[in-house]
């Protein structure tokens, strides 16, 4: 998709396994027990929210959280241009890589506008253009790597609308000299990229909705994208990078993706060089794009069943060869803001969305637009078009270079409610709650480390949550942070629990809380005296 989404200026800056199927059955069922009781409404409800946490069950490993990555640079026709400076950039790569805490990330490479030479076989290195991937390594991976992002793809995207198009007509004259000018094109980034860093990639975005949306493979099909993945993988493997996978195909919908990895799996040779399989969550207004229509269905307790089915098609597929699921992008689109950029809105639909994917698609990943996007590239983009800068909340952060600030978006501080607590390679386990309008995601990291839990309250109530461990107990005390309609990522107190698997809260209207305790197994509790289990200790976190 085309990019974005941010009139009102942000009041905060940032500087500061096994896998288990979730049924469509357990989603519809949970839509609507208890229907009459847990409409919204104000004031307290009377009725503790029962949440039950299950570490015996587990479904998947989560690789993190991240976004198509920029690092406010503009290659023109006089070369690089900086559109940041040093202050600005270091304070968005904190913002973006420390604050919100992404750790994946695809890094947007351009190199090849003409062929290097007439022979696929043989890399011309001087016939490329580097200086994009050597700016985005000296400007944004290597200063953002102290911060924990280094599980990136390279962006070596088969683009035929811009600067492969010198590809099309190869493409009709010799289809299988194409594909070796296709292959060439990415190993030649992936060894110049190894020869800068000192190490091989793991990933490499190779689509980015080729067949759908943005339509970039222009007149392809599914056979000739079988044909580029075996093709580019032969090549990385005789060029010595046996390990590095590809990320595909991304299409504009979860329906398309699906389409096309249906051909990617069934051939076993294209299927041997997938590392995850992506998709995007479009079109545009649709149930998880519109910031909207997220809040209308999935924040009232009542997700789309189409969109939770599908999903769930998506996942029994990949789950079919062991393969991870990503959701590698999303946005309202340019302009198309519902709700003002700093509105709290924006930041509850978008935990609403992470947590739908992560749940009912059982995503491994899941990523905002872009990590970062400025106002003078803003402007050269939508040049005459009257797109407002700040209706662009669908990226992580905004860079104001008018102002000099630098403001987190809705999206980037929902992914942070994840990204800050979710250790990479943490699994998914089972969390229920009794109260359609009050979500929970749960995330274990080891086996006697840490659990991580994201609430999201929908509901115009204070929710007093009663969350009980099971196959696991409590080791010190329950950490956290929320936000709500007028904080963000405010600090809590730390809550002692009742006992060893036992611990409650209380929760404001309308708000998002993340926790983290230390946890271990069962038959290594220690008792905890002084606390009584028939005495709660509550702790109001958001009033």
């Amino acid at each position: 998709m085309t990019v974005m989404s941010a009139p009102r200026k942000s009041t905060w800056i940032g500087f500061s396994g096994f896998l288990r199927l979730v049924t469509i059955a357990s989603v519809l069922i949970s839509g609507a027990c208890f229907a009459a009781s847990l409409e919204t409404g104000s004031g307290k409800m009377d009725v503790p929210v029962t949440v039950r946490i299950d570490n015996a069950i587990e479904y998947q490993e989560i690789a993190g959280f991240g976004a198509t990555t920029l690092a406010g640079i503009m290659l023109t026709e006089n070369g690089l241009r900086d559109m940041l400076g040093a202050t600005l950039r270091h304070q968005a790569i904190k913002a973006v890589y420390h604050d919100v805490g992404l750790t994946l990330g695809s890094l947007e490479l351009w190199l090849e506008p003409a062929n290097d030479n007439d022979d696929p076989m043989l890399i011309n290195k001087d016939g490329f253009q580097w200086e994009t991937s050597n700016a985005m390594h000296d400007l944004l991976v290597r200063p953002a790597r102290a911060y924990g992002f280094s599980n990136y793809s390279l962006g070596l995207k088969i683009d035929m609308r811009r600067e492969l198009r010198w590809m099309d007509e190869l493409r009709e004259r010799d289809y299988s000299r194409y594909l070796q000018e296709a292959a060439e094109y990415v190993a030649a980034g992936v060894v110049h990229w190894q020869e800068i860093t000192g190490a091989a990639p793991r990933f490499i975005t190779l689509f980015n909705e080729p067949l759908s949306g943005n339509r970039e493979l222009r007149g392809g099909s599914k056979h000739e994208i079988v044909d580029i993945i075996k093709s580019a993988g032969e090549r990385l493997r005789a060029e010595g990078f046996a390990r590095t996978r590809f990320i595909v195909p991304a299409e504009e919908t979860v329906a398309k993706s699906i389409d096309t990895i249906e051909s990617v799996l069934a051939d076993e040779d294209a299927r041997s060089y997938i590392g995850a399989l992506a998709y995007h969550a479009y079109p545009y207004d649709s149930a998880y794009s519109s910031v909207r229509r997220i809040l209308q269905t999935s924040g009232r307790g009542l997700p789309d069943h189409d969109e939770i089915r599908i999903r769930q098609r998506l996942y029994e597929l990949a789950a079919g060869y062991d393969i991870p699921v990503w959701m590698t992008e999303t946005s309202e689109g340019p302009g198309r803001a519902d709700y003002p950029f700093g509105s709290a809105e924006n930041l509850r639909a978008r935990a609403n969305h992470i947590h739908d994917e992560l749940v009912y698609a059982n995503a491994s990943a899941y990523f905002a637009m872009y990590d970062m996007w400025d106002r003078q590239s803003h402007d050269a983009h939508f040049k005459d078009r009257g797109i407002d800068f700040f209706s662009e909340s669908s990226h992580v952060v905004l860079i104001d270079q008018k102002t000099s600030e630098i403001h987190i978006s809705g999206i980037g501080f929902a992914i942070g409610h994840f990204a800050r607590w979710i250790t990479p390679g943490s699994l998914r386990i089972d969390a229920v709650s009794d109260n359609k309008l009050v979500k929970v995601a749960a995330f274990r990291a080891g086996k006697n480390s840490e659990l991580a839990l994201v609430i999201i309250n929908n509901g115009d109530f204070e929710a007093n949550i009663d969350v009980s461990l099971e196959n696991m107990g409590l080791r010190g005390s329950v950490n956290g942070e929320y936000s709500d309609t007028s904080t963000r990522w405010k600090k809590l107190a730390p809550l002692t629990p009742l006992n060893n698997t036992r611990f409650r809260l209380t929760v404001g209207p309308v708000s998002v809380t993340s926790l983290s305790t230390g946890i271990i197994e069962l038959n290594d509790l220690p008792s905890l005296p002084g606390v009584s289990p028939a005495r709660f200790q509550t702790f109001s976190c958001c009033s």
